[in-house]
């Protein structure tokens, strides 16, 4: 996108360029030339600004989607605290299954 964007530059640079070499003798043709010149540089310009606009927002949306991934990831060290304390709960569990068991005896 970045390459197709700085080849883009570099025509419309070359196209202006072309035609300020061709320079009219009148006087008012050559006010109406610059004229338009200005309003075409100022038109790539405009649309070269929504290009990158453009690739700026769909960058800071995957940003934030790469954000949200992570933050949804379970870690490691979150894993091995809930594997002790599960742990914890079934040796109690089975202590508690097992004085009521021997109650009923």
């Amino acid at each position: 996108m970045k390459a197709a964007v700085f080849a883009l530059v570099l025509i419309c640079l070359g196209s202006s360029l072309s035609c300020a070499e061709s320079r009219p003798v009148d006087s008012s043709s050559n006010d109406i030339q610059k004229f338009s010149r200005r309003y075409a540089e100022s038109t790539i310009a405009s649309d070269i600004s929504k290009i990158v606009d453009s690739m700026v927002q769909k960058n800071f949306v995957n940003y934030l989607l790469n954000q949200r991934e992570k933050k949804s990831e379970p870690t490691m060290a979150d894993d091995s605290d809930n594997h002790i304390f599960n742990d914890l709960l079934k040796k109690q569990f089975m202590m508690w299954v097992q004085s009521k068991a021997d109650a009923f005896k």
